[in-house]
């Protein structure tokens, strides 16, 4: 082999060579850098699935206190719903002992003064609804009947429709009508001239001065 073809075959070999070490050279950092990637992974995922485990368990206990409290919530309703009479009931018991005072004395008391007890205690109960909000509606006596607020129970026949009488009182609670009035309904009763005198006055006032005249006349 000539020398020529000898030195460019060595060349090519020793090209070969040092191209092979610089890819194995490569593929090592190249490996290097992936073991490394992975490893930084391995590491981001571990404080990630920390991280998801401390949330989860933050739910779990919110989830808890979340079932205890609403049981709670619910305990406390049952129980406000059970007793939320406890109070009124309460405020009545006075006026029912002084019905039993009333009662036990009626037996020998004169009737004006078991008049006035009844009239005390109805006063005393009155007393009790006004604190818990429950006010008598106004009767309208001679205004317009109101349904929103009466209801008409006996009714006369005439024209225009006002109250005439109030047979049943109503009440209102807050703003809420509790019963409604239970009244009677008819015509506007007609309002007499203050300056003319009724016929019968004048009838009376006519048989008053022929009595007087006859009285007169006896004594002449």
């Amino acid at each position: 082999m000539p020398e020529e073809e000898k030195e460019k075959v060595e060349v090519e070999a020793g090209a070969e060579a040092a191209s092979s070490a610089q890819e194995a050279e490569t593929s090592a950092e190249a490996d290097a850098a992936f073991h490394a990637e992975v490893e930084e992974l391995k590491a981001k995922l571990a404080v990630a699935e920390e991280k998801a485990a401390d949330y989860l368990a933050q739910l779990t206990r919110l989830k808890a206190d979340f079932i205890n409290y609403r049981r709670r919530v619910e305990r406390e309703h049952a129980e406000l719903t059970e007793y939320a009479n406890a109070r009124l009931l309460k405020e009545l018991l006075p006026v029912l002992d002084n019905l039993e005072r009333a009662l036990a004395a009626g037996e020998d008391a004169p009737a004006e003064a078991l008049r006035q007890g009844v009239a005390q205690v109805v006063k005393q109960f009155l007393t009790v609804l006004e604190k818990e909000g429950v006010t008598p509606l106004d009767p309208g006596l001679g205004q317009p009947f109101d349904p929103e607020h009466q209801e008409a129970l006996l009714r006369e026949e005439g024209g225009a429709e006002v109250v005439v009488a109030e047979l049943q009182r109503g009440y209102r609670y807050k703003e809420k009508v509790l019963r409604p009035t239970l009244v009677k309904v008819g015509p506007a009763p007609k309002v007499q001239d203050e300056n003319k005198e009724p016929a019968g006055n004048e009838a009376t006032a006519e048989k008053g001065a022929a009595s007087g005249n006859e009285e007169v006349e006896k004594d002449v």
